[in-house]
């Protein structure tokens, strides 16, 4: 066994040793200059030149052009052109940025977006919590989409749902990989488009022994059959309109399960159905397995209120079976009880949440859904561009916090790394044009920084999701049932 995972076993049986060793200055060192490396300007330059963007040498380099709308502008109030052209080495005025903003600087970023997904889809850190997970699957994806209303200038390119809103509407849809704490982007797509739509897709990506996480929005019993026959699985909420069957014993009929009434004649806990189909035929998924949740008196009542008001506002009234439904968390998924222990899945689903913080700071700090303009090709290029610096930050954060835990025994705040990052940014832009070594020793200051100011504070009394995962199941002798 390699000195690394004796150390990172260590720490997850919580007698890691005050000194910190050698493993945490590689890592830092192996990360720092792959960053470096993904980022030297040659390659953007040459997509530039490829995409159409970049004919002849200018004032403005193609690259200094990125990262200005990357770094430069994160640490801006307001993202304007007047704060793009402070991050350039030449000055530039406002217009001149203003006219460099055209289709072409959309295929150029977009395709910048795609060249460090591609260069980074390998990185993975060694979280010792989330490296248990891989015991049982390879991957652990959160699913999930967000949309904002973005000027009407788009509507031809992003039409909305239509209505009172907006007739301009934007919808990304992204996977969080939770193990290596990677963030991938995966389209930005027209506001009208639903989630059930792109849940065939998603799927299609899934590996085998691959797991993911995601709302009942996303049931398609397509997206079932792929991640079947890839050897996947899948794990959401059931969508209470589905109709739910059992297979009959040989020579008889299939019979279709009338959930309320099973859960109101139980007196357990938690119920399970260890083979069921969804849907009707045609349109069928399965076998699955189907596992129901008591909640607790108060979460009930907060459920069953909710139904009552969001169906008022319909005119309708909820039906006593919606209402019993109400009081239970209902989860399905075909990964095998030896996988997933029936009794731990209510406690992986809640990591699903994850996703729904990582859409609040990408809107609230780095401003994913705000805009200064009406210009089309500039917003597609400020959303691509906000898009790279979530991809990079995340990587950032997912090193830092296994840095961090190894140190410390505590994981990274994203929320605070964000905002320290903002703090750097400009500075980040601009070292960028010095050398390697300049750069790559700013990067370690911040580094120090993040790992002295940047660390998720926790209640003691209170237990993590991860520790009831690590406690209950990952770190237990014995499997639950």
């Amino acid at each position: 066994m390699s000195k690394c995972k004796r150390l990172i076993i260590k720490v997850l049986h919580g007698f890691y040793p005050a000194a910190v060793c050698y493993y945490p200055r590689m890592l830092l060192a192996s990360f720092l200059k792959r960053f470096v490396r993904t980022l030297i300007p040659e390659p953007f330059r040459h997509l530039a030149r490829q995409t159409g963007w970049s004919r002849r040498k200018g004032k403005i380099d193609p690259f200094e052009f990125l990262s200005s709308l990357t770094f430069g502008q994160m640490s801006a109030s307001r993202p304007t052109l007047s704060s793009q052209a402070q991050s350039l080495a030449e000055p530039v005025t406002r217009q001149g940025i203003d006219q460099r903003y055209n289709p072409e600087a959309v295929k150029y970023v977009k395709a910048s977006f795609a060249h460090i997904m591609a260069e980074t889809l390998d990185w993975s850190p060694a979280h010792p919590q989330a490296e248990q997970l891989r015991a049982h699957f390879n991957a652990l994806y959160l699913l999930d989409s967000t949309s904002f209303d973005c000027p009407d200038s788009l509507k031809e390119i992003f039409p909305s749902c239509g209505g009172d809103g907006s007739p301009a509407n934007i919808k990304v849809l992204l996977r969080y990989e939770l193990i290596a704490g990677r963030l991938e982007p995966l389209h930005v797509l027209e506001g009208k488009r639903s989630d059930q739509g792109q849940a065939l897709k998603a799927a299609e990506r899934l590996l085998k022994d691959q797991l993911q996480l995601h709302d009942k929005g996303f049931h398609d019993a397509k997206a079932w059959q792929a991640a079947q026959q890839r050897g996947a699985y899948l794990l959401m909420p059931l969508t209470h309109s589905v109709s739910l069957w059992m297979a009959g014993a040989a020579n008889e009929k299939e019979e279709e399960l009338d959930l309320a009434a099973a859960l109101e004649a139980s007196v357990d806990n938690r119920v399970q159905w260890p083979e069921i189909y969804l849907g009707k035929k045609g349109h069928r998924a399965g076998p699955v397995r189907l596992v129901a949740f008591r909640l607790s008196p108060e979460s009930a009542a907060r459920h069953r209120q909710g139904l009552r008001e969001s169906m008022r506002t319909q005119g309708r009234t909820p039906s006593a079976k919606a209402l019993q439904l109400a009081g239970w968390l209902l989860l399905v998924t075909n990964a095998p009880a030896q996988k997933l222990p029936s009794s731990m899945m209510s406690y992986l689903y809640r990591l699903r949440w994850q996703v729904e913080l990582i859409f609040r700071q990408t809107k609230s700090v780095l401003r994913l859904d705000k805009t200064e303009c009406n210009d089309p090709s500039r917003v597609q290029c400020e959303i691509w561009a906000r898009l790279i610096c979530a991809v990079l930050l995340f990587l950032w954060h997912a090193h830092a916090s296994a840095e961090c835990i190894l140190r410390h025994q505590c994981e990274v705040s994203f929320e605070k790394l964000i905002r320290l990052m903002q703090h750097w940014g400009l500075t980040i832009a601009r070292a960028f044009l010095s050398e390697p070594r300049e750069l790559l020793q700013l990067l370690r200051t911040i580094w120090k920084q993040i790992l002295l100011n940047a660390r998720k504070g926790r209640q003691k009394s209170r237990p993590t999701t991860w520790e009831n995962l690590v406690d209950l199941w990952l770190n237990s002798n014995s499997i639950p049932a």
